[in-house]
């Protein structure tokens, strides 16, 4: 077993996502002694069972909300123009398709026009999505779909690869990265005290952060057990481990050259298309995201949980994205051709979408800080969203509006950041 504590810090990032990779490059630039500041993960960045480690991810600033619609535009800022990352973005611009009874895309381009920038969306034809692109999309179903509509200033991103150069950025400069299985959050009677490993190490800290996405609420159990927190403020109330299916093909390379015409796909609510990236990967997802509930082993609570295998993907499951695969670029299933690669992707979806950027609301836990809820669509914000974890961790507001929209929830918006990800359904439905 370890010692009392085989590591201190100052401050200790639990995940290296988005948000604590983020934050680790962000509290470097300001931290008197970066090598107090230590990251630590199941495995080094990027992690391959984190959502931030993937294919390619979506950069744009086409949101409902026009909260997200700005701090987007500040994040695309840094895509086009930051050293450090800009070759990872690839200005491909989407094309989005609306459900006949959706009024999505009406909202997303009236931000447009409302925000006083050059608004580079414009109106497409469902024949003009079939017929453009060199016809990539030309055997897309548009049925049940009234418009269409483009956006030049949008995008994918190298996802794993990003990460990677913004850890290695804040490494460079001193942070810790230490890679181990965290048991449990280790605490006395008054505070969080730290974290210990599956192989005994234990971790200490002034400040601890949680950027532990879809592994949160079952992390936190047995500490609101100990602690005895009141079910109001479980994290159950905050945020749900949600999945979604992602498949992806191997392309040759007559058929990079073919489909990286197209821009992103948006096909509704029902799924992406990307652009294939440098290694031929064509990736679809499958929007109808699901939950995973477990029994804890410790505290009995039914908690959504990842998956413990994120290749494996139920047959039922393949096969409903096939279908809206077959329904997005048919010919890619020519010949009874297959995905050549399945993943469950997990991330914490928020019951309104926003993120939960705050510190805990139990005074007991004043040193535990939260950067989670994701909700599938906070991957854009890596370059920026970490000065503002940096922020609340430093006691500072962000403004009134971010200070509301990422607090501890007490209340919930009708209409959210990224509706369509709500979890409609359980993964042992598709078994």
């Amino acid at each position: 077993m370890g010692s009392v504590s085989d590591h201190h810090c100052d401050v200790l990032i639990l995940g290296g996502g988005i948000f604590g990779t983020s934050t680790a490059y962000h509290l470097a630039l300001t931290h008197p002694d970066p090598s107090r500041i230590t990251v630590l993960d199941r495995a080094y960045v990027p992690s391959p069972e984190a959502a931030s480690s993937d294919i390619n991810k979506i950069v744009r600033a086409d949101y409902s909300k026009a909260f997200y619609m700005d701090l987007a535009y500040e994040a695309m800022e840094s895509w086009t123009n930051d050293p450090l990352i800009k070759e990872y973005f690839h200005r491909t611009g989407w094309v989005m398709l609306d459900e006949k009874d959706s009024d999505l895309a009406d909202r997303i381009r009236k931000n447009f026009r409302e925000s006083g920038r050059t608004d580079t969306s414009a109106d497409i034809t469902l024949d003009d999505v079939k017929s453009r692109w060199g016809g990539v999309l030309s055997g897309i179903d548009t049925s049940g779909y009234s418009k269409a509509y483009t956006n030049s200033s949008a995008g994918w991103a190298d996802a794993s690869s990003a990460v990677e150069a913004m850890m290695d950025k804040a490494v460079s400069t001193g942070v810790k990265q230490e890679v181990g299985d965290i048991d449990d959050l280790v605490s006395d009677a008054q505070k969080l005290t730290g974290v210990r490993t599956t192989d005994g190490r234990t971790f200490t800290a002034e400040k601890i952060l949680l950027a532990t996405g879809a592994w949160t609420p079952a992390l936190m159990a047995r500490l609101e057990m100990t602690m005895n927190i009141p079910e109001k403020d479980s994290i159950q109330k905050q945020i749900q481990a949600a999945g979604v299916c992602v498949a992806a093909f191997k392309l040759s390379e007559e058929e990079a050259r073919h489909y990286s015409q197209m821009p992103v796909l948006i096909y509704g609510a029902r799924g992406e298309v990307m652009c294939p990236n440098r290694e031929r990967w064509f990736k679809f997802t499958n929007a109808n995201t699901f939950m995973n509930t477990r029994p804890h082993p410790v505290t009995g609570q039914d908690i959504s949980v990842p998956a413990l295998d994120q290749k494996s993907v139920p047959r039922a499951l393949q096969e409903q994205s096939i279908e809206i695969i077959s329904q997005r670029v048919p010919e890619i299933l020519d010949n009874g051709r297959v995905p050549d690669d399945w993943r469950l992707c997990w991330d914490a979806v928020s019951p309104d979408q926003n993120q939960l950027i705050t510190r805990h609301p139990d005074p007991r836990l004043a040193n535990l800080y939260l950067a989670t809820a994701g909700s599938f669509h906070s991957w854009k914000f890596l370059p920026s969203i970490g000065k503002y974890v940096v922020n609340v961790l430093n006691g500072k507001s962000n403004g009134q509006e971010k200070d509301e929209a990422w607090a501890w929830k007490r209340t919930w918006s009708e209409r959210g950041a990224h509706e369509k990800v709500l979890p409609k359904t359980q993964l042992a439905d598709f078994q």
